[in-house]
């Protein structure tokens, strides 16, 4: 089991923020120079720097004849295992509105430097270090940003700092990556809730001590939907089995600016339907204002000779996978929870969060109690388990909640803490012997004492159960 374990573990981390990479050549980008309805265009190749020092590649899709200097751009925004590859499907709608199309690898894709990814915590900044390039250039007007799966999230945390791009599309994004990981553990997996605080407790630390970032930060619809008032167009897909259209419709919901929503069908992965490429053409149109800010031309000015320059639709175009659902399903399968040695590995991850809060004497005996909550959870067996049929407690919940009157109240997210290194074995160690040796001591006391006040009578019940609650809520938002 243990390497059934470690493999699924780790195979899960890595799903998240080192997915694989989309290879490709520079060839397969296609020729530089093409046509598009009569229209030439030309593709340029630069690299940026980002903020970090790292090397994106990106592509530049410009017409080669301009009707004016400044022209209006849209960005586009891959997914977490594309690259700038997928922007193709984009520029049919684009160019021959003179509307010119900037794509690039996101830091950590495609052909661009970087070991990790963020799904959006640091790819804004490369959205921020691109647009200030191009307002920089003197070729662009009005700035918009197309935005699939990793890219339509990063996009909406850009939006709400940056009031000054014109118009979103926003693709399958998530509402946050927490209810996504309980999305697919549900769907994939039969791990219980506090199997999955616990994993999600080690996947925190782990990613935040290789990428830098905290996963509970990315959460676009309590951190920026809300702040957000740029024109957005929503897109999601009826059979997306990896984020749910739901997360689409709950940030369509609750996003502040104009609004609009696109249901198509396939999944996460499928090619995009004509109609809705064609809505995004219209979308851009008006929202960057060509109408005004680029002069008009009749059919005849915008057809160029050159029988030696290819046509858009004679290079093929292979269909590029958007997300890495296949991987994340592979690593949940790995994930046996039917075994003792899961249950100790979830068990000394609940130890080794709670180093750093215990150095904290003033919030030890609240933590302990806590804790032992937990342990007292944790280290029922399952025949114990089935056999703890007591007042008031659901023994098919119980590894979930304990079971109160008034409100359920979840003991055992694992946001409680603060996620510290849990293979580090060098703070506190002896706060942690003292607590493990106290909570054996008391274990059967505290059981038998939770019975009691359950079967006791309501308003005394509800008193204790107020204070509970209060206790734990003060707890809770320390963390």
């Amino acid at each position: 089991m243990l390497g059934n374990l470690k493999g699924g573990y780790s195979d899960l981390w890595k799903a998240i923020i080192r997915p694989p990479r989309d290879e490709y050549t520079i060839e397969e980008l296609g020729p530089t120079e093409f046509k598009i309805s009569g229209v030439r265009v030309k593709r340029t190749d630069i690299d940026i720097k980002n903020k970090q020092g790292l090397t994106l590649k990106c592509s530049h899709f410009e017409p080669i004849k301009r009707p004016c200097q400044e022209l209006p751009c849209v960005i586009y925004l891959h997914g977490n295992s594309s690259s700038r590859m997928e922007s193709l499907n984009c520029l049919k709608v684009l160019l021959p509105q003179n509307i010119t199309l900037f794509s690039f690898d996101f830091a950590g894709c495609g052909l661009s430097d970087g070991e990790y990814i963020s799904l959006g915590w640091y790819e804004r900044e490369d959205v921020d270090t691109i647009v200030n390039h191009l307002r920089s250039s003197g070729t662009v007007s009005t700035i918009g940003l197309w935005g699939r799966s990793m890219g339509a999230v990063t996009a909406l945390m850009h939006a709400d700092r940056d009031p000054s791009i014109a118009g979103l599309v926003l693709d399958s994004a998530f509402s946050s990556l927490r209810q996504l990981a309980e999305d697919l553990c549900k769907q994939y997996t039969k791990i219980p809730k506090f199997v999955m605080s616990a994993a999600m407790a080690m996947i925190k630390s782990t990613i935040s001590s290789k990428a830098k970032f905290d996963i509970n930060d990315l959460n676009p619809l309590k951190n920026h939907v809300s702040k957000a008032f740029i024109p957005a167009l929503f897109v999601a897909a009826k059979d997306d089995n990896f984020i749910s259209p739901e997360h689409t419709k709950a940030l369509h919901k609750e996003y502040a600016g104009d609004k609009n929503l696109i249901m198509v069908e396939g999944d996460h992965n499928s090619q995009r339907p004509q109609f809705m490429l064609d809505s995004v053409g219209i979308f851009f149109y008006n929202t960057l204002q060509v109408e005004f800010l680029v002069p008009q031309q009749n059919s005849k000015q915008k057809q160029e000779s050159g029988s030696n320059i290819p046509e858009f639709d004679n290079y093929n175009m292979n269909s590029r996978k958007i997300g890495n659902h296949g991987d994340v399903q592979h690593a949940l399968y790995q994930i046996d929870d039917n075994d003792e040695e899961f249950e100790q590995q979830m068990k000394k991850a609940l130890e080794e969060s709670l180093k750093a809060p215990l150095s904290k004497d003033s919030k030890q005996d609240q933590q302990q109690t806590n804790l032992n909550k937990q342990f007292d959870l944790l280290s029922l067996d399952k025949p114990e388990f089935e056999q703890l049929q007591k007042p008031g407690i659901n023994s098919s919940d119980i590894k979930d909640h304990v079971d109160y009157p008034n409100e359920n109240i979840d003991l055992l997210d694992m946001n409680q803490f603060d996620g510290n290194d849990f293979t580090s074995n060098n703070t506190n160690q002896n706060n942690i012997q003292d607590i493990n040796q106290q909570q054996q001591n008391q274990q059967a006391a505290q059981q038998q004492n939770q019975v009691n006040k359950m079967n006791s009578n309501n308003n005394i019940n509800n008193a204790n159960n107020n204070d509970k609650q209060n206790n734990l809520a003060e707890y809770f938002s320390e963390y």
